[in-house]
């Protein structure tokens, strides 16, 4: 009887050590788990603040949708007053160190877009603003060529596609030179 109960203390020992093993790991995976998921978060959020805080928004536009476009970026909250820049016809010349310009279609025309999309430098988002059914298909299809171009008809979607592309656009060299083929 004596033997049976040494047994059954040894097994409750055993069964115990292996319990507080599973224990430990299932917290260790746990903690693990969500520290990943916090790193995961952190590049993100910090590519965010970044595209937002620091880079430059460019409108091209005649005075009055200048105007709109640039009341519609500040109501939103995402983009500073002071990072809002504005340029004429005349002034599309200045515009190559530029991250993100909103050019109004109509205000330009198809040519002067299209030079100005051929033009800028591959990390800088081109938000084309035009009214529904301006932009001929031809036009759509070369605009479709480049890299972070977007058409846009409506001043609500304005403020949404500014965001991705501000998001899409803040990429660095260090970024892509670790991206898997």
């Amino acid at each position: 009887m004596e033997e049976v109960e040494q047994v059954r203390v040894a097994l409750s020992i055993i069964f115990e050590i292996v319990g507080n093993i599973g224990m430990a790991a299932a917290w260790l995976l746990t903690a693990g788990f969500v520290a990943l998921a916090i790193m995961g978060l952190i590049k993100p959020a910090y590519r965010f603040g970044k595209a937002i805080a620091w880079k430059k928004v460019f409108i091209v536009s005649d005075s009055e949708t200048r105007h709109d476009l640039r009341c519609d970026l500040e109501r939103s909250g995402l983009i500073k007053h002071k990072n809002i820049l504005e340029k004429s016809k005349g002034q599309t010349g200045e515009l190559g160190g530029a991250r993100l310009l909103i050019i109004d279609y109509n205000y330009l025309g198809a040519d002067e877009v299209l030079r100005i999309v051929s033009a800028k430098c591959p990390d800088c988002g081109v938000l084309v603003y035009a009214k529904p059914g301006s932009i001929k298909s031809d036009c759509t299809e070369k605009l479709n060529l480049y890299q972070h171009v977007s058409v846009v008809n409506f001043r609500g979607r304005l403020v949404n596609e500014v965001l991705l592309l501000l998001l899409s656009t803040s990429f660095t060299k260090n970024d892509a030179s670790k991206q898997v083929i």
